[in-house]
């Protein structure tokens, strides 16, 4: 069941991302990684940008009203995700966490950071569709009804 639930959450995402709607990552490993679950978006680095936190939340916040926060979930992560919340909402747009919570709360025992997404899903795709096959029925009829 997490498989699907982590697809379904993948699939916002791509959603979001579609949208137009900025995602704030940490670095270039992350981007890599959501790139291979098939999320092409407006990727926004935190970190190595040589820019200020509050810098990179004007940069965000001036592209979309709302802005996704896709940090990792270690103690650095989560601090990050914390100031970047705060900035992006002191300049008006609306810091979306949600997505991260989500993927936290079925990952967290396993991984910390974005860049383990794609081979955690692979385990867990294997674990519950060991021959391979996928729902895609379960995709269009349940995937944001959890």
């Amino acid at each position: 069941m997490s498989f699907k639930k982590l697809s379904c959450i993948m699939e916002e995402l791509k959603i979001c991302a579609e949208q137009g709607m900025p995602i704030l990552i940490e670095g270039k490993k992350d981007e890599k990684a959501l790139k291979y679950l098939g999320i092409d978006g407006n990727f926004i680095q935190v970190s190595g940008s040589g820019l200020k936190l509050f810098e990179i939340a004007e940069i965000a916040a001036e592209s979309s009203s709302k802005v996704i926060i896709l940090t990792d979930f270690d103690k650095k992560g989560i601090e990050l995700a914390k100031r970047l919340a705060e900035d992006i909402q002191s300049l008006g747009s609306y810091p979306n966490l949600e997505i991260r919570r989500k993927i936290m709360g079925i990952t967290r025992k396993f991984i910390k950071d974005i860049e383990s997404l794609p081979r955690h899903m692979k385990q867990l795709e294997l674990e519950e569709c060991p021959n391979g096959v996928n729902d895609s029925y379960y995709h269009q009829h349940f995937c944001f009804r959890y």
